[in-house]
């Protein structure tokens, strides 16, 4: 059974006690430890202020959306879905598709594993992990950790459900409302912030309706939403972190 460290990370518990994950090795080589999936203020907390409202919002206003998430990790943002669409009473069937995008092939096997109860297969550290992330996304709402996976399975049913690394020559499956943009930085996953993969993936991802949000403002971002019909906003980072971003497109 593989722990983090031997998939490349280390575990951390971050400011509201929530878990996430950082590189063991820095693409920098001025610094000795890598990148961390989210801010150490609270990984749980910046996940529900930078793609908690444009998802409660994509709930409200389009029946059946599809959502596209870039960078599964540990799973938060596809728990939060989950989470808005439980406490607007709605179904798994309510929402249209769940559309998962992770680079690390162990990321999508542990989280898949985790969602249908193999914990024979995973190590104790990382079934602790997820426990702990969804019962931080649970926390201070009526709603069970139980109920939020088994809103999950329904949209993974199958490992290929979640997908692997997108390339320049990606082909989406579908159009999307709501695209939850949360790939490292451009430091490590250069590719994906160019402007001209950025254009692609809006013109083959956003519906006439969406909304885009991501931590990051970068002009080859805004640039790109500008240039399919969205309005950028440009929002507060989160504990100090630089500038998020919101884009909105006739939602």
């Amino acid at each position: 059974m593989k722990a983090w460290s031997d998939i490349g990370f280390e575990i951390e518990i971050t400011g509201d006690q929530s878990p996430s994950l950082r590189l063991l090795q820095s693409v920098d080589p001025a610094k000795d430890r890598g990148e961390s999936m989210h801010h150490s203020g609270g990984a749980c907390t910046e996940t529900l202020l930078i793609y908690g409202e444009p998802i409660k919002e994509t709930l409200q206003k389009i029946e059946k959306p599809h959502f596209l998430i870039v960078g599964l990790g540990l799973g938060y943002i596809e728990s939060v879905i989950a989470r808005e669409a439980l406490l607007q009473k709605k179904s798994a069937s309510d929402v249209g598709m769940i559309t998962s995008y992770e680079s690390v092939p162990e990321l999508r096997e542990f989280f898949f594993r985790w969602l249908h109860d193999d914990k024979d297969t995973l190590h104790p550290e990382v079934i602790n992990t997820y426990e702990q992330m969804l019962e931080a996304i649970v926390r201070d709402t009526d709603l069970t950790s139980e109920a939020v996976k088994a809103f999950l399975v329904e949209h993974f049913r199958k490992p290929v459900d979640i997908f692997s690394a997108l390339d320049k020559d990606v082909r989406l499956v579908s159009k999307y409302h709501c695209i939850l943009y949360d790939a490292f930085s451009s430091k490590t996953s250069p590719f994906l912030w160019e402007e001209e993969f950025l254009n692609s993936l809006l013109e083959q991802g956003s519906s006439s309706s969406c909304i885009l949000s991501t931590y990051a403002c970068k002009g080859s971002l805004k640039r790109a939403l500008k240039n399919h019909g969205f309005e950028v906003i440009v929002r507060e980072g989160f504990q100090g972190k630089r500038n998020s971003t919101l884009g909105v497109k006739n939602l």
